[in-house]
């Protein structure tokens, strides 16, 4: 769940900032969001999304606005090489993302099935924005977290799930979307895999390992089957480039199935994670790219210490590292 108490949580500090310079600074979020971070959402049909409609969006309805200024905030954080700015941006990311999701929750409340399309669109814009904050909000993970505690450490890693789980569950309350949605360009159908695939290692092969593995019950092992069916078309290359909207959306789909094997601890959900992962750094984004990372290097160091449930544990493992070498090169 993402925190209220953001300024705490980012290590924002109130000193030597005036009004004035949080206006300036806001002033600049707001242009930098428009002018830059709408490129570095998602693909080009959410990136336009991002760069036409949010923007209009946001002069009606003030949750909106919230929520694009601090990300804007947590982008211009990033890329600031000066501490006093970086602390600034940091402040003005609390302060909006606080009011953003209070503001949010009111609206939430007000939906039904009678919701104007142009108030729904606006609703699951507020999602959308929140799936690319919560990833970006808790970027470290200690290599040891799954080893230390577990729980806790499954819970941050499936905030930015329930969050995507959140709009399939809003987009059923508030009815399909009519052909003059804002937003249909960014769901798109599910994927389908290209019939040639040339990725090396193939990762058809990678998934059906982890299948066979079958550590768990008959409904676990089912669970993995299921989620391995969902993951399947999303991780050829040529399915990352041409649709990564659904690489998205991945999180949100299995939300329930792998929420329930990540409490059963079982480790096929866990090298599905990683899996899945590989899709994500080949996108390249800012907002996930450090979270990513942290908790693929905090999976493997799990993964790693787990006693061999079966005979073929050692050698799913290897491929399954071996795949995951293949396409993530954390020392860029």
């Amino acid at each position: 769940m993402v925190q209220l108490d953001l300024g705490k949580l980012l290590g924002a500090s109130l000193q030597g900032r005036t009004a004035q310079n949080l206006g300036s600074d806001a002033v600049h979020a707001l242009q930098h969001f428009r002018n830059v971070t709408s490129k570095t959402l998602g693909g080009k049909a959410m990136q336009d999304v991002m760069y036409e409609y949010v923007p209009l969006s946001a002069w009606q309805q003030p949750f909106i606005m919230h929520m694009i200024m601090a990300l804007s905030s947590a982008h211009l954080r990033r890329l600031s090489n000066e501490s006093h700015r970086g602390t600034s941006y940091a402040l003005l990311e609390a302060v909006h993302w606080q009011h953003g999701l209070e503001n949010y929750r009111a609206a939430l409340s007000t939906a039904g099935e009678a919701t104007p399309q142009d108030f729904g669109d606006a609703l699951v814009t507020g999602t959308l924005l929140s799936i690319f904050y919560t990833n970006c909000l808790v970027e470290n993970m200690s290599q040891d977290a799954f080893i230390i505690d577990y729980d806790a450490a499954v819970d941050a890693m499936t905030a930015p799930f329930a969050v995507s789980y959140g709009i399939r569950a809003l987009r059923m309350a508030l009815g399909t979307f009519t052909p003059s949605s804002a937003l249909n360009s960014i769901f798109p159908q599910r994927c389908r895999s290209s019939p040639e695939n040339t990725d090396v290692p193939d990762p058809s092969v990678v998934l059906e390992k982890i299948c066979r593995l079958e550590t768990g019950s008959e409904d676990v092992n089912s669970l993995v089957k299921k989620v391995s069916d969902r993951l399947a078309p999303m991780m050829p290359f040529s399915a990352i480039d041409d649709q990564p909207e659904n690489i998205l959306s991945f999180g949100g789909i299995v939300y329930p199935d792998m929420r329930l094997l990540l409490e059963r601890r079982s480790p096929e959900a866990m090298m599905l994670l990683l899996c899945w992962f590989t899709s994500l750094a080949r996108m390249n984004q800012w907002w996930v790219k450090a979270r990513m990372e942290a908790q693929s290097k905090a999976i493997r160091r799990y993964l790693s210490t787990l006693i061999p449930p079966t005979t073929s544990w050692s050698e799913c493992l290897a491929t399954v590292f071996e795949f995951i070498d293949s396409r993530i090169d954390f020392d860029e």
